[in-house]
């Protein structure tokens, strides 16, 4: 490969960077404590139906009051027949799933079904088996009451959970009043003019007042509870009797935990499945006059359903918590683990804090791809200036490079974190169109542009890890010729071609970036059809035959306008740029929920690096050039899976387009006014125009 050495050394200094970049990333790439990775690859194949949403939303509201029954409601003797059928897994499980499967809306097979739906339906069944009639009386009113009997200090255990039961009720339904009154205020035309100081409406400033105190009264009311569980560590159970009440309370509280967190898990899918329910029906473009998707959204209650989860999480945070003190409270005192506990007996889960890494957890994606790279420059007469006075220009005529390649990758999913581990590797293979023999140098450009050998190859490699994405690819077009054309100095007409040589156009990208959609509101996301979010870090080297030329204002100093005006060329000569840039891409599109999708990407980076030139003069300058990369690109995608299946398979077309505009900053002039000094462009150094890389791809990506 020619100039080896130096592509070695560029490559080593984007290594360095990517090295450091990742090493940042672990300390702030991570993504919030509530954002649960299992749940969302779970239900990220999904299109946003509006039944089915209602429906888990209710499932979140019921299985708390299920929970309060069970613990503090029921009937509870030792060795109860109940208890011991609180466990959910095997075949009373699978006969659950069936059942839950051949009822709205989940008959259709396409929708994931919740585990908080598995638990709802069980544990409804297991408290109405409890209230059927005795042969012989209770010995408690509930498990709570049997606990009590533990300890002196947990004496009270019955009543301080029905006081914070009632206190957590209330702070989540101050909470729902509030969202829905923040909601309702925000339809509200805004006054005009608006006030130097906005200040919240009488109704808004009692609702937080409100929320304020009930969250002082849970607060205190859990504090209350969690001493009282205090005294559940270490109890005596020497006793039968004693141990079997341990056990069975052990039992039920493992399972308000687990159950708490699956309903937890489920929260943030639902929010936003509501979000893009409502925002899809507003842009139904079959709705009927007489009934609009909109009407049937508000019908159903979804508009209701943002403010409800917020209710749902309050209440989740806190009994999640009081839940799993009590779970390790009665853990250590029974001497058993808590995975080997009644509530978490099943293993087929969402929730990756409860489980660990298990099947679920690992990924596996792989991808065959074809790819055709076109490269063009536009405005090589002059997009900045006025270039009257040039006598020499570079014309480029570059075949296209194609690639066909694939990739094979396994990642790992731990607690909140995608892609915490990931193991992959890329292979490519690319051909020329159109030629394949030998091209040779001749004349004297091809001395003045150091052309040597024959290289042609296009490298994309991926992986990730904390959720960081990292891409590099190199790409070299060296079938073409590049010639430099005689222009009249006069009129900036072509006099004809003076010189040719063998083209070599060598483009070296490296991408450390890291997607932050998740950190959207769901009604943000849905409004403008966000996929994806990634900003980040680019390194790129390149390197392209150029004549420069230097432009200088040639109005005076101060004026309000700017006319650059040829001033220099340089001669045709191999020009090498290394840019560090800082920026971002957007994928706005359906989602690939969709039998059918469509989607567009959006990307700007900018920055500056090194360069080095000469112009007729000889002297080597090695200034700062700065470096501006938009790309846009438009697509569709094919799911050629059913959408409910784990392995999924998608067929993607992409036409996508990328500009590179580079330039130097060679004078910046001030000047003195009586407010003050400003600063202008004095002269600039164009590099010929905007290079244009630009093709279609064809992806075949298969997901485990």
């Amino acid at each position: 490969m020619q100039d080896g050495s130096a592509q070695s050394k560029g490559w080593n200094k984007g290594a360095r960077l990517m090295v450091a970049a990742l090493a940042l990333s672990l300390g702030q790439g991570c993504a919030p404590a509530t954002f649960n990775v299992r749940a969302q690859r779970a239900f990220s194949n999904e299109e946003a139906i509006p039944e089915a949403v209602v429906d888990r939303t209710k499932d979140v509201m019921a299985v708390r009051e299920l929970l309060f029954r069970l613990l503090a409601a029921t009937p509870y003797s030792p060795g109860d027949e109940w208890v011991t059928s609180l466990g959910l897994q095997g075949e009373v499980a699978d006969r659950v799933k069936r059942e839950i499967g051949s009822r709205p809306p989940y008959q259709s097979g396409e929708l994931e079904i919740p585990t908080v739906k598995l638990f709802r339906v069980h544990l409804e069944k297991v408290t109405k088996g409890a209230a059927m009639p005795r042969k012989y009386a209770p010995a408690y009113p509930s498990v709570l009451d049997a606990l009590a009997t533990l300890a002196p200090a947990a004496k009270d255990l019955p009543t301080l959970y029905l006081e914070y039961h009632r206190a957590t009720n209330a702070h989540g339904e101050a909470l729902f009043a509030q969202a829905k009154l923040v909601a309702t205020l925000a339809k509200v035309p805004p006054k005009d003019p608006p006030p130097a100081v906005p200040e919240d409406p009488p109704e808004l400033v009692r609702a937080k007042q409100i929320t304020r105190d009930a969250e002082t009264s849970a607060r205190e009311a859990q504090l209350g509870l969690l001493s009282a569980i205090d005294a559940l560590i270490m109890v005596d159970l020497s006793d039968p009797v004693r141990d079997r009440i341990a056990r069975d309370g052990l039992a039920v509280f493992s399972v308000a935990l687990r159950t708490t967190l699956e309903a937890r898990a489920l929260l943030p899918v639902v929010e936003k499945q509501a979000a893009r329910a409502i925002q899809f029906a507003e842009r139904d473009l079959f709705a009927t006059l007489s009934r609009s998707r909109r009407d049937e959204a508000e019908t159903l209650g979804l508009v209701d359903v943002p403010a409800r989860m917020e209710e749902a999480e309050s209440r989740a945070a806190r009994d999640e918590t009081t839940f799993d003190k009590a779970t390790l409270a009665l853990c250590t005192s029974v001497a058993v683990p808590r995975a080997k506990t009644t509530g978490f007996l099943y293993r087929q889960s969402i929730v990756d804090q409860v489980v660990g890494v298990q099947w679920d957890s690992v990924r596996a994606h792989a991808k065959l791809d074809g790819e055709a790279v076109f490269y063009h420059q536009v405005g090589t007469k002059g997009v900045s200036g006025d270039y009257t006075g040039r006598t020499r220009r570079l014309q480029y005529d570059v075949n296209p490079v194609a690639m066909v390649g694939g990739r094979v990758q396994v990642a790992f999913d731990w607690l909140h974190v995608q892609n915490a581990a990931t193991l992959g590797g890329a292979f490519t293979t690319d051909r020329l169109f159109g030629t394949g023999g030998q091209i040779t140098n001749s004349g004297s450009l091809s001395d003045r542009l150091g052309l040597t050998g024959i290289a042609s190859d296009v490298v994309d490699i991926g992986a990730g890890l904390l959720g960081v994405k990292t891409r590099y690819k190199n790409a070299k077009f060296t079938a073409g010729r590049v010639s430099e054309i005689g222009v009249d100095p006069s009129t900036g007409n072509d006099t004809g071609e003076v010189a040719k040589a063998p083209l070599q156009l060598a483009y070296t990208q490296l991408d450390i970036a890291y997607d932050v959609a998740f950190l959207l509101s769901p009604e943000i996301i849905g409004k403008y059809w966000i996929e994806e979010v990634v900003v980040g870090f680019r390194y790129m080297s390149y390197r392209l035959p150029r004549i420069l030329y230097e432009l200088k204002d040639v109005n005076p100093p101060g004026s309000d306008a700017q006319n650059f005006r040829f001033d220099r060329e340089s001669t045709a000569q191999k020009v090498d740029t290394e840019t560090y840039m800082g920026g971002g891409t957007f994928r706005f599109g359906q989602g690939e929920g969709r039998l059918v999708s469509m989607f567009g990407d959006l990307g700007f980076y900018g920055g500056a690096g090194p360069t080095k030139y000469a112009f007729a003069n000889g002297n080597v300058e090695k200034p700062t050039a700065l470096g501006f990369d938009l790309s846009i690109g438009l697509g569709g995608r094919l799911r050629l899976t059913p959408r409910n299946s784990r392995f999924r398979v998608l067929l993607e077309a992409q036409y996508h387009g990328e500009g590179i505009y580079q330039t130097v900053v060679s004078e910046i002039r001030a000047t003195e006014t009586k407010d003050g000094t400003t600063y202008q462009l004095g002269k600039k150094v164009d590099f010929g125009g905007l290079d244009i890389f630009h093709g279609p791809r064809l992806q075949i990506v298969g997901v485990f």
